[in-house]
């Protein structure tokens, strides 16, 4: 786990320079180690981030939490949204992309932990108090089960009535909505990303 409790609201210089070769061999790296979990062989393009920005939501005092941070791109975004560096979480569970991710925002919490024991890592203090949960994670490539554990773990943060988003790069619905006890609706495409995006929200049906 890196955990840095600086209070700072802006990403590190190094992220401010923008997405680096460094980053981009990385996470190609990484996919080719495991293409499934990773789910594209590029990060997130900034015409994605800008989606994403736009559509976090939260009150002053709440988190914003990440499940599969990568090398930064969403990270980067949810920081350009506004979202102060000590009230961003990020859960990656691969080594060496967490340790990157933490070098790369040294201001923010990096858990290089499973997504699905959020709960337990934030604490009663922050469990069901965070304003917006955004999975990195490409969940169409899980199993239902697996889908169904990762949803539970976000609902158990989010704030009642809480929502949470998902960026995938099908044309439909990554979730089973009727199977997961889920309501959502698009919220923003690009053709920019590559491959074209989409950004999901989803809330309790």
């Amino acid at each position: 786990m890196t955990a840095t409790p600086s209070s700072a609201a802006r990403p590190s210089r190094s992220a401010q320079s923008g997405d680096s070769p460094a980053a981009a061999w990385l996470f190609f790296k990484r996919w080719l180690a495991d293409p499934w979990a990773m789910g594209s062989i590029a990060p997130s393009s900034a015409s994605l981030r800008r989606v994403i920005g736009k559509n976090i939501i939260r009150n002053p005092d709440q988190l914003v939490v990440e499940f599969g941070g990568g090398t930064g791109a969403v990270t980067r975004a949810i920081l350009e949204a506004g979202v102060p560096a000590d009230k961003l979480v990020s859960f990656e569970i691969d080594g060496e992309l967490a340790g990157y991710l933490g070098e790369r925002y040294p201001d923010i919490t990096v858990y290089q932990e499973d997504c699905r024991k959020a709960a337990a890592l934030l604490g009663a203090e922050h469990t069901g108090k965070v304003g917006t949960v955004v999975i990195g994670i490409p969940m169409i490539t899980f199993p239902l089960d697996f889908q169904r554990e990762v949803i539970e773990a976000t609902f158990s943060i989010l704030q009642p009535g809480g929502r949470f988003l998902l960026y995938t790069f099908m044309p439909h619905s990554p979730l089973n909505r009727a199977a997961l006890g889920l309501q959502g609706k698009r919220l923003g495409f690009t053709p920019l990303n590559l491959p074209p995006a989409s950004v999901w929200g989803y809330w309790r049906g």
